[in-house]
């Protein structure tokens, strides 16, 4: 908006674009194979640049990615050649960290910002250590809703959060104190409960799934512009 490319984009012709690309406020992963257009939007929009890459051998970079500003980390699955090609890409003040655990999608399994992190409660007490000190953040064990898979009903930026539509405002309130920032419920993609699932953003810009709505579009804008 104000100016800049449309905001609503598919990728590898699928609007559920969280589960493909992942982004921070110092770098953006995205699959290889898509459009040079696609990076110049995602460009444009997220300011900074985009680095593509697969993860596992796939293109589900966002279900299997999560990091904050200074560190990214990777499960045990990411091959060495995945591994050196991204952290050639990165800036060299961001950190990357391989996670060996029997919970592969760290997108799905743990929400983190630069000061904490969220973390499904099947981690080893060994595991969560390792994320907080690869991360260097504070780690909680907390459900989401009723769900372990706390990436999956959250999306978190350093300006806001969105969860699922039917979190409880008390538990809306724990995530507002625990991640320092202002959340609410939302949908994405025409009543997709799943907020990660169409969005992809940092405190820079927004990006959403192709076939999320003018109202979502105006709540994702309210709590992460």
């Amino acid at each position: 908006m104000n100016g800049q490319p449309d905001p609503r984009i598919d990728i590898l012709g699928n609007s559920s674009i969280g589960i493909f690309g992942f982004s921070t406020d110092n770098y953006t992963l995205l699959p290889y194979n898509i459009k040079s257009n696609l990076i110049e939007t995602a460009e444009v929009i997220l300011k900074n640049d985009v680095i593509l890459s697969t993860v596992a051998n796939s293109h589900l970079i966002g279900l299997f990615a999560v990091g904050n500003s200074n560190h990214l980390l990777l499960p045990g699955l990411v091959s060495n050649e995945e591994f050196e090609h991204i952290t050639s890409k990165l800036n060299s003040d961001v950190t990357v960290h391989v996670l060996d655990s029997k919970i592969t999608a760290l997108g799905n399994s743990i929400v983190a910002s630069d000061d904490v992190a969220l973390v499904h409660p099947e981690f080893t007490m060994e595991e969560k250590k390792q994320i907080s000190d690869f991360l260097d953040v504070e780690v909680e064990t907390h459900n989401v809703g009723i769900s372990q898979l706390v990436g999956s009903l959250m999306f978190r930026s350093n300006k806001g959060f969105l969860v699922h539509p039917y979190l409880e405002d008390e538990e809306i309130e724990w995530l507002s104190s625990f991640f320092k920032v202002q959340g609410d419920v939302v949908t994405v993609n025409r009543g997709l409960p799943y907020p990660r699932l169409g969005i992809i953003a940092n405190k820079n810009g927004i990006l959403v799934g192709s076939d999320t709505t003018g109202p979502e579009i105006l709540r994702i804008y309210e709590m992460l512009a």
